[in-house]
């Protein structure tokens, strides 16, 4: 870890400029992998725990033109290349074929070669961009995901009984490049006057980014809303109810769509004339429809509570043009308007994707177990950005001198500062109290010798005999914490974070990265530490 003695301070994560994807257009960020360095743009992975990238001979099986820069990979050695390629990169460390495990929950599969690499950051290796050695690299062989993804998780890999590296924004912090474990984010929107792009902080937030008021939520693992009610509104003033019943979604950007109850689908589906494609199992708009649509565009409101119904709540409005997505190969043959809405199969798959997060600032503490959510700031030309520090949870100023009235998670609760407040008294009154015990004992023991003095006057004062001293250990400490949250909203259990189950097979090929799991162990060479996953049951 970093020891000089400035203050660690939030990365900004490059935006690459890049809109991308196959189920809508995303913006991207700026990372690279290898040496020498493989630069790729993916998009943020709130339950990856590291670097996922499209492996080189993934493409070989698709009859697309420009494959690979489709998918976010650069040109490397001045040549249009299909993916990562870890026999071109000397600090390459293969571990074996695992599942890819991002987006499980949503029928998301497929396998990759897991190896160890160096990676950061940016467009390569520079004193501006963050390097990390030996990190964990995912490079898939699979649809799901189409573009690269940047893990965003605190928790550890589970590789296997001897291998559970830690992720990268944990490394981040323990190598001293971020201040704590969080981050702020904002998907960016392609339809906001000249494209507005993402914006990716570790270790803080862009407070010119997220307006207020914002919502504060007890979380610690997966992002789990309430989602109270969503209403549809015309630009003629007709509003439809579209959700009545409170449900709990996650916010995940493992999907573009919402992932909602049948019903729920339906009366979207009848609201803005959708037809659903049962092959694709999703939503088309027809070409009149879509018209419409944009002739008269509505707004679509989700009311967000901490629960399903009752508390404090935000709403958050979303305009028809976030949902106006466009789907391409292998999702349909051909290029297809689509709408991002999906049937969940039970409420373990109630989720709001990206096309909702396109119009929310997000910021994620997990060291709070806490995450604000608030309006996306869209403006022409955008503020300037206002990056704020989240402080790690075991500091001794938690509150962001950036600026004291925006309610985020490097703030102290009510309930906290009391603490504070009656801890510190408590620390006065024993120091008080044992000043006055050892003046008490002192003249007493004074009283003692004088008494003896006048019994024995011929005790030596000067003979440099030892006297007994008495000794008083106190051992006083402040503790300043927020309590964590048991996530649970109405008795759901949160869902534990990703960790991958591997196999047997050391070598690979193509066909063994598209094929079946047989659940074995695959092992790297030596013996790493062992860390310990938190004990949570994998709903997924």
């Amino acid at each position: 870890m970093k020891t000089n003695s400035k203050p660690v301070l939030p990365l900004v994560v490059p935006n690459s400029g890049r809109w991308l994807g196959n189920d809508g257009t995303w913006s991207a960020f700026d990372i690279y992998i290898g040496s020498p360095p493989q630069q790729f743009h993916v998009l943020p992975s709130i339950n990856g725990q590291t670097f996922y990238v499209p492996i080189d001979q993934d493409c070989e099986r698709y009859n697309i033109t420009d494959c690979g820069s489709g998918r976010g990979v650069e040109v490397f050695k001045s040549q249009a290349s299909p993916g990562f390629q870890p026999d071109s990169s000397s600090s390459w460390n293969k571990i074996g074929i695992y599942p890819v495990n991002i987006g499980t929950g949503f029928g998301l599969t497929g396998n990759g070669i897991l190896g160890f690499d160096t990676a950061g950051l940016g467009t390569g290796a520079s004193s501006d961009n963050v390097q990390v050695t030996a990190q964990p690299i995912s490079a898939y062989a699979t649809t799901n995901p189409w573009v690269g993804q940047l893990g965003l998780s605190q928790f550890p890999m589970n590789v296997s009984d001897t291998l559970a590296p830690h992720s990268f924004l944990s490394r981040l912090k323990e190598e001293g490049h971020i201040p704590s474990l969080s981050f702020g984010y904002q998907t960016g929107a392609i339809y906001r006057y000249t494209r507005v792009p993402g914006s990716l902080i570790l270790g803080g937030y862009d407070q010119s980014r997220s307006s207020m008021p914002s919502l504060r939520i007890p979380s610690t693992s997966d992002i789990i809303i309430g989602l109270q009610s969503v209403v549809t509104t015309f630009p003629n003033g007709t509003s439809t109810k579209l959700l009545s019943t409170g449900i709990t979604p996650t916010l995940d950007t493992s999907v573009p769509e919402l992932w909602l109850p049948t019903s729920v689908c339906d009366a979207f589906a009848t609201a803005f004339g959708l037809t659903y494609d049962n092959s694709a199992d999703r939503y088309t708009i027809s070409a009149s429809a879509h018209n419409a649509l944009q002739a008269y565009p509505p707004n679509v409101t989700f009311a967000i509570g901490s629960s399903i119904s009752g508390g404090e709540t935000i709403n958050i409005q979303v305009p028809y043009a976030a949902f106006d997505l466009k789907a391409t190969y292998p999702i349909f043959p051909n290029t297809t308007l689509y709408f991002p809405l999906r049937r969940a199969a039970n409420e373990s798959q109630y989720a709001l994707g990206r096309a909702f997060m396109q119009e929310i600032y997000l910021t994620v503490d997990w060291e709070r177990d806490v995450f604000n959510i608030s309006q996306a700031v869209f403006n022409s030309p955008m503020p300037a950005s206002n990056i704020v520090t989240i402080k790690p949870v075991n500091s001794t100023d938690l509150v962001s001198t950036n600026n004291n009235n925006h309610d985020t998670s490097e703030g102290l609760s009510a309930g906290a500062i009391a603490g504070i407040a009656i801890g510190a008294l408590l620390v006065i009154t024993l120091i008080i109290g044992g000043i006055w015990f050892i003046r008490r004992r002192k003249t007493k023991a004074n009283a003692e010798t004088t008494e003896t003095a006048q019994v024995d006057e011929k005790h030596d004062h000067g003979d440099g005999a030892p006297e007994a001293v008495d000794h008083y250990a106190r051992d006083t400490k402040a503790v300043i914490g927020v309590a964590g949250t048991d996530a649970e909203i109405d008795g759901r259990e949160v869902p534990e974070m990703y960790a991958p189950m591997p196999t047997q097979k050391q070598g690979y090929s193509v066909a063994e990265l598209h094929g079946s799991h047989d659940g074995g162990i695959a092992e790297a060479e030596g013996s790493p530490a062992i860390y310990e996953l938190p004990t949570r049951e994998h709903t997924h």
